[in-house]
C-alpha cells in the first residue's frame, strides 16, 4: 500500500528492481511475490497492506511493474493468491476462508489483476487456501464436496488459469502446512490433491479428457516440517505408481519447472573466494547506500496526511515549553494472558519501543507512555496526557485490536483537536472516525524508517505526499423521520419554504 501512496507506479518498479538486486547478490532467484490480491474486506487479516488497494485495476498496474522489475532484474516473480483473497475475514493459516462470490462477480474484481498478469507475460502464479463454490458447476447444491474444496487443490480454480487465461506458466500451491488444508484434508493427501485434477471435481467433458486435464499445479510447497515434506514425496510416488497420478502430467510440471530454472539461473563467478569476498562486501555497502536512500524517497513520498485540523500539522516547537507526550501500544508482558493469541500469530498489536528517539530528536522532553491490553494507564500517566500541548498517539493494526481502538477513541473524545493519530500499518485503523480523530496520518508499514517519514511530516521537516491508497468508508449518518411534533420540523419547514 505504501507503493501505492505514492501515485507512481515507477517507484514499484524501483523497489522491485532493487529488491532483485539484493536476491540476486545472496543467491536467490524467485520470490513469492508479489500480492496480487485487491483488499476489499476491512478485517481482512491475512492481506491487508500487502495488497497496493482495493481497487482491482490500481492493483493490476502496480502489480505489473512489481513484476517487470523483479524479472528484468534477473528474479522469477510469482503472483499471488489466486484467485483472489478480497472477500474474507478469516486467515488461511489458521482456517478455511469461503468467499461467496459468482463466476461473474469474480471475472469483474477478483480475476481482473490475475487477467492483467497473464496477458503481460506473468510467468508464475500461487495459488490460494479459500473456498470458492461459485467458481465450480451452478447445478450443484452448496452441499456437494467440490465446493468446501480450496482453490488450491480445485480443478475448476486451475482451471480459470490454465483454459481461459491460456496461462501456460508454473502454477505453485501456497503452503500446504496451512491449516486452510492441514486442518481439512491434510497435507500429504493436499500434495496429491494438488498436482492432480480433483478427485472431487463433477464430472469430465468425456472419458479421454483425464490425462488432459490433470497436473493444474506444478509444485506445492512445504515450509516448516520435515516429515511432512517426506511424506508428501511419499504419497505423490504412490500416487504416480497407482495411476492416480499420471507420469505424463508430472513430465509437463516438471519441463515448465526446468525451463525456470535454466532461465533465471545465477552462474557462480569464475574468481578465487578471497577475491570474491572482498568484491561482495564492497558492492554489498554500496548497495545497501544507495538502496536506504531509495527506501527513505518511498517512505516521504508515500506518507499521507488522511485529514488535519489547519494549523497543527507541522507542530511547531518554536518554545521549549512545548510538551509533547507519544503513546503507542507495547507488547504485553509474559504472563499478562495475550501472548501467544490469535491476534498476536496474524497481526502483532504493538510498535517498536524505539519510535520514541525519533519523536525525542524534535522535542527532547517528550514523555513515552506505554500501553497494553492488560493494564490500564497510571494516574501519573493519565495527569501527563491530560496536561500535554500535543499527543501522538501511534497504532498498529486497531482496527484488529479492541483494546486500541477503544483507548484512541476515548483519547479523541477528550483531547480532540490537539491528539495526532499515527496508524504504522493498517490505513482503516481510524478511517471513518473522522469525529473522533480528527488528526490521522497513514504511513503502512510499522518499520522505524517508515515511522520517521511520519515524523518528519509531523514537526514539519518534510511534506506528506501521499495519497490513501483505499477508499474511505463512507460516513454513517444517523437519519430518522420527523413529523410536525418534533421541535425542528417548524425551523426545517421554514427553511424549506
Amino acid at each position: 500500500m505504501a507503493l501505492r501512496a505514492t501515485g507512481d507506479v515507477n517507484n514499484a518498479f524501483k523497489v522491485a528492481s532493487a529488491t532483485a538486486e539484493t536476491l540476486r547478490a545472496l543467491g536467490v532467484n524467485v520470490n513469492f511475490a508479489p500480492i496480487r490480491d485487491v483488499n476489499y474486506e476491512l478485517r481482512n487479516p491475512v492481506i491487508s497492506v500487502r495488497s497496493p488497494s482495493d481497487g482491482p485495476e490500481m492493483v493490476g498496474r502496480f502489480v505489473v511493474a512489481q513484476v517487470r522489475g523483479l524479472s528484468e532484474g534477473g528474479i522469477l516473480p510469482c503472483v499471488k493468491h489466486f484467485p483472489g483473497h478480497r472477500d474474507t475475514a478469516v486467515d488461511s493459516h489458521f482456517g478455511l476462508p469461503v468467499i461467496v462470490r459468482s463466476k461473474v462477480e469474480l471475472d469483474a474484481y477478483e480475476l481482473v489483476p490475475f487477467r492483467r498478469a497473464v496477458v503481460e507475460g506473468v510467468e508464475a502464479v500461487m495459488t490460494a487456501h479459500i473456498a470458492m463454490p461459485g467458481i465450480g458447476d451452478p447445478s450443484l447444491g452448496e452441499d456437494h464436496p467440490s465446493k468446501k474444496v480450496p482453490a488450491s487443490l480445485n480443478s475448476d480454480a486451475i482451471k480459470i488459469l490454465r483454459k481461459e487465461m491460456k496461462f501456460d506458466g508454473m502454477i505453485v500451491s501456497d503452503c500446504l502446512e496451512m491449516d486452510g488444508v492441514r486442518a481439512t484434508f491434510g497435507t500429504e493427501k493436499g500434495a496429491v490433491m494438488a498436482l492432480k485434477v480433483s478427485n472431487l471435481a463433477p464430472r469430465l467433458l468425456n472419458p479421454t479428457d483425464h490425462l488432459r486435464e490433470q497436473a493444474g499445479t506444478d509444485c506445492v510447497m512445504i515450509c516448516h516440517t520435515m516429515s511432512a515434506h517426506v511424506g508428501a514425496i511419499e504419497q505423490v510416488i504412490k500416487a504416480v505408481k497407482s495411476g492416480e497420478l499420471s507420469q505424463k502430467a508430472i513430465q509437463a510440471s516438471v519441463d515448465r519447472v526446468r525451463h525456470l530454472k535454466a532461465k533465471y539461473a545465477i552462474q557462480p563467478p569464475a574468481v578465487p573466494l578471497q577475491t570474491l569476498l572482498t568484491t561482495t562486501l564492497r558492492d554489498t555497502e554500496s548497495r545497501n547506500v544507495a538502496q536506504a536512500a531509495l527506501a527513505a524517497d518511498i517512505y516521504a513520498k508515500s506518507t499521507t496526511v488522511v485529514r488535519a485540523e489547519p494549523g497543527l500539522i507541522p507542530i511547531s516547537t518554536y518554545s521549549t515549553k512545548t510538551k509533547i507526550v507519544f503513546v503507542s501500544p507495547g507488547k504485553t508482558p509474559t504472563g499478562g494472558g495475550a501472548v501467544g493469541s490469535g491476534e498476536e500469530k496474524t497481526r502483532k498489536p504493538h510498535t517498536p519501543s524505539s519510535y520514541i528517539n525519533l519523536i525525542r530528536v524534535h522535542s527532547p522532553d517528550a514523555i513515552d507512555i506505554r500501553f497494553h491490553s492488560s493494564a490500564h494507564l497510571s494516574v501519573e500517566e493519565e495527569t501527563q496526557i491530560a496536561a500535554a500541548d500535543i499527543v501522538i498517539f501511534a497504532t498498529r493494526n486497531a482496527s484488529l485490536s479492541p483494546y486500541q481502538k477503544d483507548f484512541g477513541l476515548s483519547l479523541g473524545k477528550k483531547y480532540g483537536e490537539k491528539l495526532i493519530v499515527v496508524a504504522t500499518c493498517d490505513p482503516y485503523d481510524f478511517l471513518e472516525e473522522k469525529a473522533e480523530i480528527k488528526n490521522y496520518i497513514a504511513i503502512y508499514e510499522p518499520t522505524i524508517p517508515a515511522f520517521k517519514a511520519a515524523v518528519d511530516v509531523t514537526f514539519g521537516v518534510a511534506k506528506a505526499q501521499g495519497s490513501l491508497p483505499v477508499e474511505t468508508p463512507p460516513v454513517r449518518h444517523d437519519i430518522r423521520g420527523l413529523t410536525s411534533s418534533d421541535e425542528e420540523f417548524e425551523k426545517i419547514w421554514q427553511m424549506w419554504q
